[in-house]
């Protein structure tokens, strides 16, 4: 059983709800409804009836519903045979069930927009002689 700041610190959108906008969740979000928008939790469910259509990232994503757009797993992403993820996927580590579906682009390890580019050196310019 949960204790009472877990679930203060957690959300559940549900069935037939369809919420937008940029969502962080310091613990779990259940997601049966729809978001339209970012979201950053410590660990997502996406329910059957759960759709998210922005930037996801988390520790921990469970998927029985549908992704789309850029899907960041910290940890463990798993793509229950129900589940459904289109965009670009960052993980550590996967499991897809039988049936789960992934289109789109899959990347095993960090998130590439978080890592500071690299910039060449700048050639040394000469000083004009006069």
């Amino acid at each position: 059983m949960s204790n009472q700041s877990d679930s203060l610190e957690s959300v559940v959108i549900g069935d037939g709800v369809v919420v937008k906008g940029t969502f962080m969740v310091p613990s779990k979000a259940v997601v049966n409804g729809v978001i339209e928008g970012d979201l950053t939790a410590e660990e997502v469910l996406i329910g059957p009836t759960g759709r998210i259509t922005g930037r996801l990232s988390a520790k921990v994503i469970d998927v029985r519903g549908q992704l789309h757009n850029t899907i960041i797993s910290e940890k463990s992403l798993i793509v229950r045979s129900t589940g459904k993820i289109a965009g670009k996927v960052h993980y550590s580590e996967i499991e897809i069930e039988k049936g789960g579906e992934i289109e789109g682009a899959l990347h095993q390890g960090p998130d590439e927009t978080h890592i500071p580019p690299v910039t060449a050196p700048q050639p040394e310019q000469s000083e004009p002689e006069n």
